[in-house]
């Protein structure tokens, strides 16, 4: 497996990854329709509008073998809604087949080790109460903040925290 930091040829694998992630993980937790209003092409023009713009944003891929992505973590330096926190990890997502083989923990490490090259010394996840990838967060160690916030009605996310990066590399 390697990890690297995205390019602009990733765009559409980028799109199906985030696309069939969230139509799995979050079915039953948003309404269907709003799911499957959720479209590649959307999807793979924001991720170009991301990796053609000055942004500050750390987006890391991780491919089996060259070409063929399973993966993506997006980090983001400065934009923490919790003090003390610093940066946080935005997005978090592997195809289905690909869970439970590490490629989640080496793509958040590589988000950590990126952030912590910005300056940057914590981390925070929010994560859907409804969500079961709560526990990966919770074996990366991740504390359980006392905040929440409702994304919609009836649909909260919670917190999860790192006050060192280093326990992350």
């Amino acid at each position: 497996m390697n990890i690297r930091k995205a390019t602009l040829e990733d765009c559409r694998d980028l799109a199906q990854i985030q696309v069939d992630s969230y139509r799995q993980a979050y079915a039953g937790i948003f309404p269907q329709a709003s799911l499957d209003a959720f479209t590649y092409e959307e999807q793979e023009q924001d991720w170009r509008d991301l990796l053609t713009s000055e942004t500050e944003d750390v987006l890391y891929v991780a491919e089996v073998c060259p070409g063929e992505l399973v993966g993506y973590a997006l980090g983001r330096p400065g934009v923490a809604e919790v003090a003390p926190y610093d940066s946080e990890l935005v997005a978090l997502h592997i195809r289905r087949p690909f869970q439970g083989q590490g490629v989640g923990r080496e793509l958040v490490k590589a988000i950590a080790r990126a952030l912590k090259q910005r300056g940057c010394t914590s981390l925070i996840v929010w994560v859907l109460e409804r969500n079961p990838a709560r526990g990966f967060y919770e074996r990366l160690g991740g504390q359980s903040l006392d905040v929440r916030k409702a994304v919609q009605e009836d649909v909260f996310e919670g917190a999860y925290g790192w006050i060192g990066l280093e326990s992350l590399l």
